[in-house]
C-alpha cells in the first residue's frame, strides 16, 4: 500500500473481505499500525453506508458486488481481496470488476475445496499464486513461534450420546443404501451436519474451557465456540471468575465490537471470547493461547485458528493450542493433523472432566 501510494499520490485503494469482524479488524490496523486519518477511510458493509468513497474503502464482499468496481472508474486504484478463496464464487467474483491499476489477493488457503473457483474466477482477475509460506518454512524461519498443540477429550451426556449414536446409525445404513443421485448425497449431507451439531453443542465444552482459560490467568487469549449463545455463556462464566474478558461476534453492535478488539489490542483485556468471527485475519501476536472449545471439520477454519496465536511478539517464547473435542470422527482429524506436525510442534492428548469440586482434571 506504501508503495503504490508513492507510485499513484492520487490513487485510491478498495479493500474487499468477507465479513463484518474482518472489516473492523483492518479498520483497527490502519488506524493504529499503518496511521491512516479517520476522514480518509469509507466503510461499506449492511450496517454502514458512508457518504462518500474515501482514500481508503473498506468494503464487504456483498456490498462490493455492487459497488467496487464504480469505485475504480475513476481514480489509479489497489484492489486488495483479503481471504481472496471467499470471491471464489460466481455471485461474489462481481465485486472483482473493475480497472485497477494493482491487484493483491490474500489467503492462507487460495484454493477451493468443492469447486474451480479460484481457476475460473479468482486467478484471471488476481493473478497467480505468486507466493507460498507454509508452517514447516515459517517455523524454520522462526517467523511463528514454538508452539504446544494440546486436543482435550470431552465426553458427551448420557442424551447427547444418544442422540449422535442414533445419527451414526442413520448414517451407516444411508451409506449402504444410497444409490448415489443427488437427493441421497443431500440426506447423508444433513444426517451428518446433525451429528456434528450434537458434538459442537455438548454441554461439557463450556466448562472445560472456562478450566483451561483458568490455568492461564492473565496470558493474553482467544476463545472459539461455534455458537453465539455458547460464547455469550463462556463470557459470563469467565466475568463472573474475574477475568479481564471481552466478547467479539456478530450479535454485539459495531461500535462496541470494534471497541472491545481495540481495546484487546491494547491489553484493556486479558481474553477474548468468539464465534467464527475472528477466525480470519486477527492480528494480535501477543496472544499466546487458543483455546478451540468447538470447531467445524473445515481444514481451512483450523488453519485460520492456528494463526491466531502462532505470530511472534516479543517476550513471547511458546503459544499453546487447546483443541476440545468430542468425537471418535473429531479425534481422527486430530491424529492426522499431529502426524503431520511431526518435528514442527508437541502435541499432547488429555481428558477433561469436572470433579465435584469442579477442578479441571486431566
Amino acid at each position: 500500500m506504501l508503495a503504490f501510494r508513492e507510485a499513484c499520490p492520487q490513487g485510491r485503494f478498495v479493500i474487499i473481505v468477507p465479513t463484518i469482524s474482518l472489516l473492523d479488524q483492518w479498520y483497527v490496523s490502519l488506524r493504529e499500525d499503518l496511521g491512516v486519518p479517520e476522514e480518509s477511510i469509507a466503510c461499506f458493509s449492511g450496517e454502514e453506508k458512508p457518504r462518500g468513497v474515501g482514500v481508503v474503502n473498506l468494503v464487504v464482499v456483498n456490498t462490493a458486488r455492487n459497488i467496487a468496481p464504480a469505485i475504480a472508474e475513476k481514480n489509479d486504484t489497489f484492489l486488495i481481496v483479503d481471504e481472496c478463496h471467499r470471491v471464489g464464487s460466481p455471485a461474489n467474483s462481481g465485486s472483482l470488476r473493475g480497472r485497477h491499476a494493482a491487484c493483491l489477493g490474500l489467503s492462507a488457503t487460495p484454493e477451493r475445496q468443492y469447486d474451480d473457483g479460484f481457476e475460473v474466477h479468482i486467478a484471471p482477475a488476481l493473478g497467480d499464486v505468486i507466493y507460498e509460506y507454509d508452517y514447516a518454512e515459517a517455523f524454520a524461519d522462526q517467523v511463528i513461534c514454538p508452539f504446544h498443540l494440546v486436543n482435550v477429550r470431552v465426553k458427551l451426556l448420557d442424551d447427547e450420546q444418544r442422540r449422535f449414536d442414533q445419527l451414526s446409525q442413520r448414517i451407516g445404513r444411508e451409506t449402504r443404501t444410497a444409490r448415489g443421485d443427488a437427493r441421497d448425497a443431500e440426506h447423508l449431507k444433513r444426517l451428518l451436519r446433525r451429528r456434528s451439531a450434537v458434538s459442537a453443542m455438548a454441554v461439557m465444552r463450556v466448562p472445560i474451557a472456562a478450566k483451561l482459560v483458568d490455568q492461564h490467568r492473565g496470558e493474553r487469549s482467544i476463545v472459539f465456540h461455534e455458537r453465539i449463545e455458547k460464547a455469550n455463556v463462556l463470557h459470563k462464566i469467565l466475568a463472573e471468575r474475574n477475568h479481564s474478558v471481552a466478547v467479539y461476534h456478530s450479535g454485539v453492535c459495531p461500535h462496541v465490537r470494534r471497541d472491545n478488539l481495540r481495546l484487546y489490542r491494547h491489553r484493556m483485556f486479558d481474553v477474548l471470547v468468539t464465534c467464527r468471527a475472528l477466525d480470519e485475519g486477527t492480528n494480535v501476536p501477543e496472544t499466546s493461547v487458543a483455546v478451540i472449545a468447538s470447531s467445524t471439520a473445515s481444514l481451512r477454519q483450523r488453519i485460520q485458528r492456528l494463526g491466531r496465536v502462532l505470530r511472534p511478539a516479543p517476550g513471547k517464547h511458546m503459544a499453546t493450542v487447546y483443541t476440545i473435542y468430542a468425537s471418535d470422527q473429531e479425534e481422527k482429524r486430530l491424529l492426522d493433523e499431529s502426524r503431520d506436525m511431526t518435528g514442527i510442534a508437541d502435541v499432547t492428548w488429555q481428558r477433561g472432566y469436572v470433579n465435584s469440586d469442579g477442578a479441571y482434571s486431566d
